[in-house]
């Protein structure tokens, strides 16, 4: 039996945020060997449901799915996304936060950022930046 694949890595972004979607530009023009599956969930025709994800989280975090199913959420998809591509940079950053306790930490800020992405960005709307308890 041969082992899984790693790739490609699905990964879903707002294509609707600008931040995002320069980031996800970059990452499109350094994945060379093509193992990302880019998913823009801001588009219509996006069926959480069809990947097996939940509708109102996936709105709320990044997420990344292996090819086995597994599904990665938040820093630890960036993470993924990092191991796909090739360079110093993406190693340098998987080295950063390999480091024990960098990930909760940066979850923190992440959350904080994703939280607040449409304000940021100017797309508040009576229902995208509703005061939360």
């Amino acid at each position: 039996m041969s082992p899984l694949p790693l790739w490609p890595l699905q990964v879903f972004y707002d294509g609707a945020c600008p931040l995002c979607s320069r980031e996800v530009a970059v990452y499109r023009r350094r994945d060379q060997l093509g193992r990302i599956a880019w998913v823009d969930i801001s588009r219509p025709e996006f069926q959480a449901a069809e990947f097996g994800l939940d509708p109102a989280r996936v709105q709320q975090v990044m997420h990344a799915r292996a090819p086995d199913g597994g599904v990665f959420t938040q820093i630890t998809a960036f993470v993924k996304i990092w191991q796909a591509l090739p360079g110093w940079p993406w190693a340098l950053l998987r080295a950063v936060f390999a480091i024990p306790g960098m990930i909760p930490l940066a979850n923190i800020f992440y959350r904080l950022f994703a939280r607040n992405r449409y304000r940021l960005t100017g797309r508040c709307t009576p229902e995208s930046c509703s005061t939360r308890p």
